[in-house]
């Protein structure tokens, strides 16, 4: 799943341009957002995810989620900058 620059530059309102991103990415950006604001998402989403993704592909979303937000974390620790 890849995503265009005009995708990208509407994350942050993903909500309020629903043409812009199929519902699995929708889905995704909300899960992304969940875990990143809060340890947990909630069982709705987690249903409707799971109409979508094997096991396989959950696991591999919450570990790349987690991950990403384990380096910002990491970065912001230790004052690096992006590139």
């Amino acid at each position: 799943m890849g995503l265009t620059k005009v995708q990208i530059d509407g994350l942050a309102i993903h909500a309020d341009n629903p043409a812009e991103y199929s519902e699995l990415e929708h889905l995704v950006i909300r899960y992304a957002e969940q875990l990143t604001t809060g340890a947990a998402t909630d069982e709705a989403l987690d249903a409707q995810l799971k109409k979508h993704l094997s096991d396989r592909e959950l696991v591999e979303l919450a570990v790349t989620v987690a991950t990403a937000n384990a380096t910002t974390r990491i970065c912001n620790a230790l004052k690096i900058e992006e590139d």
